[in-house]
């Protein structure tokens, strides 16, 4: 098994260098027009695509684009420096945007709040900073949901992400895209886990949400929750005994040093969620939103792809590091377990949304 995942971690390209670009304050409408072409991008900047290949018009602004509380050597991180840098690039003069980081604007609750009310132009973020706001935007974390990162990918481009972006505009937010932050895996320091039956009388660390801590005590475990902050103490003491999280994650927060075994239930796909303050977006023109939005797609793309080089790193590391990982666990018989747990969610917000994932 490490011989296959190894081949498939050498396969895969180094990690693309990223620069983020300068420019900019805070977001404001300066008025007027700006006469020049577009700047020229970097070797890091796609070619332009239909909207951006346009002539870009309208008045002159700043914008902020900001990553909450993640650093720039992120994969969020360095998608955001590309998209920063694609519409400097192609909004021939008009639009100055800078990107963010690492709590340089608040944290990521504030960073929501700033969204609503004009002060942070475009932010990303976990979707639970955005739960108080549309709270049917969980149902993407629902577990076992999807059974491949293929199909988690495709939902969050399709239907369900559209009605979801259409609730936003209610509340003041216009939804551009869903970023990822990975399949959430199981750790811990007891045994290898390949069933639920595995997780019997665990202690595990889960996250603060109802759906996850009835999923894990399905399962057998004894959940509970725990501030992230805390959690490698926690492991380390025999606090809690399991945990999950993205590989890149158990990677960067050196789990693996106090959790020997790892398995890849695939449990929650954990996106992120990309929103743009909606007074920001009305008051530029369409050639203006339309780039806007090109820029987004092209940024989701990159994300999505630093966070594949991320993922086999860390798996890399996991291996190097002598942990037992456990690549074929029955998920069958997880999901069977945690299939109940759906109905907190659809007893409150109904099927439409999981109707519309499913198909």
């Amino acid at each position: 098994m490490k011989k296959k995942i190894l081949a498939f971690t050498l396969a895969l390209a180094l990690a693309l260098t990223l620069a983020a670009c300068g420019g900019g304050n805070d977001s404001g409408n300066s008025g007027g027009s700006q006469d020049g072409g577009a700047a020229a991008p970097s070797g890091d900047v796609p070619a332009a695509g239909p909207a951006a290949s346009a002539e870009v018009s309208g008045d002159n602004m700043t914008i902020s684009l900001f990553a909450g509380s993640l650093p720039e050597n992120t994969p969020t991180g360095g998608a955001l420096a590309v998209m920063a840098e694609y519409i400097n690039a192609y909004s021939n003069g008009t639009i100055q945007a800078e990107a963010f980081y690492d709590t340089a604007l608040g944290d990521a609750t504030s960073m929501v709040q700033g969204l609503q009310q004009g002060t942070v132009d475009i932010g990303v973020a976990g979707t639970a900073y955005f739960s108080g706001l549309v709270p049917e935007i969980e149902v993407f974390q629902l577990p076992f949901l999807f059974g491949d990162l293929e199909s988690a990918r495709t939902a969050t481009d399709g239907p369900a992400a559209d009605a979801i972006n259409a609730k936003f505009e209610s509340v003041g937010i216009k939804g551009l895209s869903f970023w990822e932050n990975g399949f959430r895996e199981l750790t811990n320091n007891v045994r290898p886990v390949s069933t639920p039956d595995d997780m019997s009388g665990i202690k595990m660390r889960t996250l603060p949400a109802e759906v996850q801590v009835e999923t894990w005590k399905a399962m057998g475990a004894l959940p509970t929750t725990i501030d992230a902050s805390e959690l490698y103490t926690a492991l380390q003491q025999g606090t809690v005994s399991a945990q999950d999280n993205p590989l890149h994650e158990i990677v960067s927060r050196k789990f693996y040093e106090v959790q020997p075994y790892v398995t890849l239930t695939d449990a929650v796909y954990t996106p992120l969620y990309m929103g743009m303050s909606k007074a920001t977006w009305d008051r530029m023109s369409e050639s203006q939103q339309a780039l806007i939005q090109e820029a987004a797609d092209v940024a989701r793309q990159k994300q999505l792809e630093l966070t594949d080089e991320a993922q086999a790193a860390a798996l890399q590391t996991l291996i190097d590091n002598n942990c037992e990982i456990v690549e074929e666990p029955d998920k069958d018989a997880f999901k069977q377990k945690a299939m109940p747990t759906w109905a907190i969610f659809t007893d409150q917000y109904g099927t439409d949304l999981v109707d519309m994932i499913q198909k």
